[in-house]
This record gives C-alpha cells, structure tokens and sequence, in this order.
C-alpha cells in the first residue's frame, strides 16, 4: 500500500471517529440539560382556616367570616373562620407543638408534600402581605420539615434544600396576642427547579472533552 493511500485511509477512520465523538457528544448534551423549573399547582394543596386556591395562586387569611375582628371590614376569603386551635395548624402541618409561637391564638395554614427532593433543589414563590392589624405584628410563614421560616425578608421566597428526602411544606398566617386585626397572605408564581443529575453532567462533559480531542487530533493529521 501506497504511503498516499495509507494517509487517506488513516484519515477516513479519524473522521468516522470524530463524527461517532460527536454524535455521542451532541445525545450527552440532550440528556444533561438541566432540568427545567415546574411551576407549583396551588390548587392541589390542602388546608385548614380560611383559605382558597387556584392553579398559580392561594391566599390564606386569619379574619372572621362576619368581619366583625376589623370593625366591618373583612379580608374574609372562603366564609371559613380561621382555626382557632394553634395546636390543631401545627398537627396538620406536621410541627411540633408551640412551634408556631405561644402568641399565637388563631390562623390559617396550606401544605403539599415534595416527595424525591434533592439536595440543591429551590421551592420559590411571590407573596404579598397586608393587615388591619395596627397593635399587634401578625405572622406569615413557611414551615418546612421541622423549620419555621417567617416572611418577614420581602418577595420572593426562596428555599433551597440542603437534603434529599420527602417534605412537607406548610405556610400560612396567625394572629398575635390577640384576635382582632385580621391579615392576609396572597402566593403567586410558586416554583420548584430540581437541580441536574451529577453524573449526566459529568457524562456531558466528558464527552465534549473526547469530540475536542479528536477534533484537534484530526487538524494535526490533515495539515502535516
């Protein structure tokens, strides 16, 4: 065989390497692609006081269906009262008893279970938060796993799980010290983004590396 006809056959199998490289280069990408963000269907959460939801959005409050707690206006949503049993919220969110604050004497709670959560994971949402309370400071917040969080820091909210497991997540609004001047909580925008498989992105990257080098093993060839 000819050292012409050698080089051109060399070279017909590098290029049916980089193409084969390529192709599994291109399928890996395909599959590493980050997952993307879901959005949380509101309307699928249960709940306990008074509350109503929909798909994008929940709004929870702790007024008496009369209005009579805020002298004839009312934030009322369902024609529920609010639950006037702390310990009852705190059982159905599955906190600890006197987690929610011994101040706490009436309110209103939504929860979801996440289930196959990922360390990295991020539940989000847009929330806002108004009140005829001018005495006492009422509380909105997020219960997650044995965590209490308030919202007391602005929108959106963001969590980010530090463990994989299944969760309960609960959120709602209480009254303070007292139960008059009521509050409202309205969510929107709820988000939950799983964060990527570490070993397809691994597998991504490492495929990119063989179709580079054999690309630049291929240009080595061609031009000697």
């Amino acid at each position: 065989m000819s050292a012409k006809t050698s080089f051109k056959s060399l070279l017909k199998r590098f290029k049916k390497k980089a193409i084969t490289y390529s192709i599994f280069a291109a399928s890996s990408t395909m599959i590493a692609s980050p997952a993307f963000a879901a959005s949380v269907n509101f309307s699928n959460w249960t709940g306990s006081g008074d509350f109503t939801t929909s798909l994008n959005q929940a709004t929870l409050t702790n007024a008496f269906s009369d209005g009579s707690d805020d002298g004839g206006a009312n934030y009322n949503v369902s024609g529920n009262n609010p639950n006037f049993f702390i310990d009852d919220l705190e059982t159905f969110i599955g906190i600890a008893p006197g987690s929610l604050g011994v101040d706490a004497t009436e309110g209103s709670v939504i929860k979801t279970i996440f289930t196959g959560v990922q360390a990295g994971d991020v539940f989000s949402f847009d929330w806002d938060f108004l009140t005829y309370d001018t005495v006492n400071a009422d509380r909105a917040f997020v219960a997650i796993g044995n965590s209490i969080l308030n919202l007391t820091s602005g929108t959106p909210f963001s969590y980010t799980f530090n463990t994989g497991g299944n969760y309960t997540v609960g959120i709602g609004v209480i009254d303070v010290n007292d139960t008059t001047g009521s509050s409202r909580l309205a969510l929107r925008n709820g988000n939950y983004e799983p964060v990527p498989e570490p070993l397809t992105v691994f597998g991504s990257l490492a495929a990119f590396g063989f179709g580079a080098a054999m690309k630049r093993r291929l240009q080595k060839k061609t031009s000697a």
